[in-house]
């Protein structure tokens, strides 16, 4: 793992861990939005993989919140895949990611359905910022493990939702700004 990703991830971790501790699941998805860098950077696994991790962790707690269920049993895998990278034990640190998306496929009580819609649309989320930082969109899919037409599709819809609210002249006039 690269040591930049590496530190980062380990920042990040810290904070989710604070977040849950606080009870404020809302800054987890802020903080998944902070590790598309380091994966549109290195386009690497680890980094992208922490960035889903998280967005899905955010959705589920915020989910459970709702229902009045417990989230608490995030933060033991948690802690224990801060603890791994701290002592630079990458292996460790990825089988607690496996472990922490197994806890959330669990956590669910309706049906594992959910949760790997919420997975798969964090995948496509966050590649759509990756494709928002310069990378193709084949080389997104093939990082995440996803179709490139469920990618463009999303990237197609959120584009059109940027120009929403702005007069055609509006649109034209940065339309011109750009060739001048």
């Amino acid at each position: 793992m690269e040591p930049t990703v590496q530190q980062d991830i380990k920042d990040v971790l810290a904070q989710v861990l604070k977040s849950l501790r606080s009870d404020d699941p809302t800054a987890m998805l802020e903080l998944s939005n902070h590790t598309i860098h380091d994966a549109s950077i290195f386009q690497d696994e680890d980094s992208i993989s922490f960035a889903v991790l998280v967005y899905a962790l955010s959705k589920t707690i915020q989910r459970c919140k709702e229902a009045v269920c417990s989230y608490g049993q995030f933060l033991a895998p948690l802690q224990r895949a801060y603890d791994a990278i701290i002592a630079q034990d990458i292996e460790q640190y990825r089988k607690c990611i496996t472990q922490l998306l197994r806890e959330i496929h669990k956590s669910d009580q309706k049906t594992s359905i959910y949760i790997q819609e919420v997975l798969d649309k964090a995948r496509i989320k966050k590649g759509s910022k990756l494709h928002e930082h310069g990378i193709s969109i084949a080389r997104t899919a093939e990082l995440l493990g996803i179709s490139q037409w469920e990618l463009a599709s999303y990237v197609g819809k959120t584009t059109m939702q940027e120009t929403m609210g702005k007069t055609v002249a509006e649109r034209v006039a940065f339309a011109r700004s750009l060739f001048t």
